[in-house]
């Protein structure tokens, strides 16, 4: 999982490695200027997830800032008994599924329902010529993933490009391990039509700095006025 960078200016928060329960903590006791770390960290991994649900950017990242405040205002209900980025996927599909079902755009998605993640492509020591391919093949990847029917399509995100392992996608997505397993296997088979063998996906769907910066200014803006409920 790759976290979004930024320029920063003097006196700005330093991304130190601070586990996201101690940060969650911080917040908790008034540090709301923490809470970026956080977004910095999963913004990706947010995008991805909702992004399976949702086509248009517009409506991927508007639905991003609402997740980000939920989860800022809801802050007070993470226990740490499971990972912040699962509980965070959460919230995120729940507001993409709201969206969904006010949007009456799409009928509702029904949730109640081997492995191994494919290596990211080193860019910074590709020639010209195989940064097009590249570019080229991600997209040729993003398009057969959005042909995947979505209760499949956030399976194989979570899991291929994500890297996330059986146990929080069945958290995240309320399935049993079982279930889980079964989709994957099935998102796989669907995608070999697309791709081939040698196919590098985890830079697909990239959640770049400038819209990881965006992001950012807009959810610290909107909850300069909000405080975690206690």
């Amino acid at each position: 999982m790759s976290h979004c960078s930024a320029q920063r200016k003097e006196g700005a928060i330093p991304t130190q490695a601070m586990s996201d329960y101690v940060i969650v903590e911080k917040v908790l006791q008034g540090e709301t200027e923490l809470f970026e770390i956080l977004m910095r960290r999963y913004n990706e991994l947010l995008y991805r997830s909702i992004r399976s649900y949702l086509d248009r950017e517009v409506e991927v990242e508007d639905i991003m800032q609402d997740a980000y405040i939920k989860a800022f205002q809801k802050l007070y209900q993470f226990r740490n008994e499971a990972k912040f980025s699962t509980w965070l996927v959460r919230i995120g599909i729940n507001e993409a599924l709201q969206y969904k079902r006010k949007s009456k755009k799409n009928r509702t998605i029904d949730l109640t329902q081997e492995s191994g993640v494919i290596q990211i492509a080193d860019t910074s020591i590709m020639n010209p010529e195989n940064k097009t391919i590249h570019r080229e093949s991600a997209a040729f990847i993003e398009k057969a993933i959005d042909a995947l029917p979505p209760k499949y399509k956030i399976v194989y995100i979570l899991q291929e490009v994500e890297g996330m392992d059986i146990s929080e996608i069945s958290k995240s997505l309320d399935l049993t391990n079982s279930n889980v397993k079964v989709r994957l296997h099935r998102a796989r088979n669907m995608m070999k039509e697309y791709l081939f063998k040698a196919t590098k996906t985890q830079n697909v769907f990239e959640f770049g700095n400038h819209k990881c910066d965006r992001l950012v200014e807009n959810v610290m803006k909107r909850i300069q006025t909000l405080q975690p409920t206690k």
